[in-house]
C-alpha cells in the first residue's frame, strides 16, 4: 500500500518518512509532500491509499485538502496531525470522514499504530467488495443481496444501471429500462415506548407496506438507508399504473397511523414525483435532502417540491457578537433567550434547513471557543457531555436547542468586559454619529451590542433622563447650533437632524429650547 505524507516543515516530513516502521504498519511506499498544491498533483497522477497530513499548513490546510480529496471521490483514508488539541479541528475532521487525529508531538510508534489500523480497514473493505459475486450471492441469499446492491445504487455507490436491471431480472422482480416508479422514504421521528429492534421493525413495515399497496397492484422494494430510514420503492405490476399523489399520501398516512398505534413511533413520510427507474439516484438524494431539512421533527407525510433558495441574510446571523457580549456580561439566561427567539424566528420563516442548522451550529460553536479561549477556559468544549450534545445538534432543532441550553449551564460567570463607563461612551458616540438619522431604541442596541432593555435602564441612571428625551435633546442643539451658524433654510435644518415635518420640527425645538426656530434664526447676525 502506499502511503502520501504531508506537511509544510520539511524536518517533520523527513522524520516521519525514516522514522517509522512502515513494514510493520503495512506500507509498501512512502511519498511525501510539503504542502497541499503538492500533495493534490501527486495524487492525481497516482494511486495513495493513504494520507498522513498536518492541519495547520500555509496558503492551505490539510481539511481543505482533504475535502479535496472526498470532492474528487478518491478512496484514501485519512490521518490528521496537529500540534493542537482543537475542538473544532477534531469536529471538522471527523464530519469529513477522516479515519484517525493525532496530537503532535506523536511518536513514531503511534503513528506507525494509526497507520496499521487503516491499512486494516482498507483491507477489510477490499475483501468486501471481492465479495460481490452476484450470481452465488443470489442464490446464497436474495433479501441480503438485494439490500446490499439497492443500497449501494441508490446512495451513489459506482453500480451501474445495466448492472442493477440484470440483478433485477435475475431475482424475479418486474423492473425494466422502460419501468416508471415511485419512491417514498419513511422517516422515524419520536419513539414512546423502548424502540424495537431493527430486524422485527423492518419486518413489521414491510408487512405493513405491503398490505398497503398491494390492494393498488404495486410490486414492493424495502430498502433500509440507515438506522432511522426506509425507502420504498414502488412499482406498477401487470395492467396496473403508479399511484397518484393522493392515492400515495392516503396510503402513507394509514401507514403513519399503523405506527403510532400498534408500534407507538411517529414517522415523518416524504414522496417523490414519478421518475424512470434510471433516474431513481436522483430522487433519492432529493428525498434524503427533505428527510435532512426536517430539522423541527414534524410527523406527516410531505410531496416533494423543488427547494427554494434562501437568502444570503437567512443562511447567516450577524447577531453572534451580540450574544457574545451578552454572555461576557453576566446575562446567560438573557443570551439563551435571544438565541432561542432567533431559531424560533427561523423555523416560522421557513428558513429553518439542515444546511442553515449546520451553518448556525458551526458559527455559533466558533464563538463560544473564541470567547472561551478569550478567558481561558477552553477545556470547558472538549468535555464528554458537550460532545455528545454537539454531535446531535445539527441533526434537529431539539438538538440544537439542548445543546446550547446545556453549554450555557455550562459557563463560567464571566465579570463584565466593558465598565458601565465603556458602555455610555459607545451608546452617545453612536447617537453622535447618527442625528440625522430616525434613532431607534433597537438599533442602537443592535450596534452597541447590548439588550435593549439593558440599555434603557443603564441610560437612565447614568444620563439621569430617558434615551428618548436624550436623543430630542441632542438633535434640537445640534439644529440649534445649525441656526445659528448659517444661512439653511428651517426645513433643510430639519432634515439634518432627522425630521422630515416641519411643523411637528418647530413643535419639539420650541419645547425642548424654549423659542420656535424662526425666532432662533433672527439671533444669527449674518440673516
Amino acid at each position: 500500500m502506499t502511503i502520501l505524507v504531508v506537511d509544510d516543515q520539511i524536518n517533520v516530513v523527513n522524520g516521519i518518512v525514516s522514522g517509522v516502521d512502515w513494514e510493520t504498519a503495512g506500507i509498501s511506499k512512502v511519498l511525501h509532500a510539503y504542502n497541499a498544491s503538492m500533495a493534490r498533483e501527486i495524487l492525481e497522477c497516482q494511486p495513495v491509499d493513504i494520507l498522513l497530513s498536518d492541519i495547520e499548513m500555509p496558503v492551505e490546510d490539510g481539511l481543505s485538502l482533504f475535502r479535496w480529496v472526498r470532492g474528487k471521490k478518491l478512496s484514501v483514508e485519512c490521518i490528521f496531525l496537529t500540534s493542537h488539541a482543537d475542538f473544532i479541528y477534531a469536529t471538522e475532521a471527523l464530519k469529513l470522514g477522516s479515519f484517525d487525529y493525532l496530537l503532535q508531538p506523536a511518536r513514531y510508534e503511534e503513528i506507525c499504530g494509526a497507520v496499521h489500523r487503516a491499512v486494516e480497514k482498507i483491507q477489510q473493505n477490499r475483501e468486501t467488495q471481492q465479495m460481490y459475486s452476484y450470481g452465488k450471492a443470489v442464490y446464497r441469499n436474495r433479501d441480503l443481496f438485494l439490500q446490499g446492491i439497492l443500497k449501494d445504487w441508490l446512495t451513489g455507490a459506482s453500480l451501474q444501471f445495466k448492472e442493477i436491471l440484470k440483478c433485477f431480472g435475475d431475482l424475479g422482480i418486474l423492473i425494466r429500462e422502460d419501468s416508471q416508479i415511485r419512491i417514498a422514504m419513511v422517516h422515524l421521528l419520536r419513539w414512546h415506548v423502548e424502540p424495537w429492534e431493527a430486524a422485527p421493525l423492518y419486518t413489521a413495515l414491510e408487512n405493513i407496506a405491503a398490505e398497503l399497496f398491494e390492494q393498488l397492484g404495486q410490486g414492493l422494494l424495502l430498502l433500509r438507508l440507515e438506522k432511522n430510514s426506509y425507502l420504498l420503492l414502488l412499482f406498477p405490476k401487470i395492467r396496473h399504473n403508479l399511484p397518484e399523489d393522493a392515492v400515495l399520501e392516503a396510503q402513507l398516512v394509514r401507514l403513519s397511523e399503523a405506527f403510532q398505534v400498534h408500534l407507538h413511533c411517529e414517522i415523518a413520510c416524504y414522496i417523490g414525483a414519478s421518475v424512470p427507474i434510471k433516474d431513481s439516484p436522483t430522487l433519492t438524494q432529493s428525498l434524503k435532502k427533505m428527510q435532512l431539512d426536517n430539522v423541527s421533527r414534524q410527523s406527516g407525510v410531505f410531496i416533494y417540491e423543488q427547494p427554494k433558495l434562501l437568502p444570503p441574510a437567512l443562511i447567516r446571523t450577524d447577531k453572534l457578537p451580540y450574544w457574545k457580549n451578552l454572555l461576557l456580561n453576566g446575562c446567560p439566561q438573557m443570551a439563551e433567550e435571544e438565541i432561542f427567539a432567533y431559531l424560533r424566528q427561523a423555523e416560522e420563516s421557513g428558513a429553518m434547513t439542515h444546511e442553515f442548522l449546520e451553518q448556525f451550529c458551526g458559527d455559533f460553536i466558533r464563538m463560544l471557543a473564541k470567547l472561551l479561549q478569550e478567558k481561558d477556559f477552553r477545556d470547558i468544549l472538549i468535555q464528554p457531555e458537550i460532545q455528545d450534545f454537539f454531535s446531535l445538534a445539527s441533526e434537529s432543532l431539539e438538538g440544537t436547542l439542548a445543546f446550547i441550553r446545556r453549554i450555557l449551564q455550562q459557563l463560567p460567570a464571566f465579570e463584565g468586559k466593558d465598565s458601565e463607563k465603556d458602555q455610555m461612551n459607545r451608546i452617545v458616540e453612536y447617537i453622535q454619529h447618527h442625528l440625522s438619522e430616525e434613532l431607534r431604541r433597537s438599533d442602537i442596541a443592535e450596534a452597541v451590542y447590548l439588550n435593549p432593555d439593558y440599555l434603557s435602564r443603564l441610560f437612565r441612571k447614568e444620563k439621569g433622563m430617558s434615551l428618548k428625551e436624550y436623543i430630542i435633546c441632542e438633535k434640537m442643539k445640534t439644529a440649534q447650533a445649525i441656526l445659528r451658524s448659517t444661512n439653511l433654510p428651517v426645513a433643510v435644518v430639519a432634515a439634518r437632524v432627522g425630521f422630515e415635518n416641519y411643523s411637528y420640527f418647530s413643535q419639539v425645538y420650541k419645547k425642548v429650547i424654549g423659542v420656535n426656530p424662526s425666532a432662533e434664526r433672527s439671533k444669527n447676525p449674518d440673516t
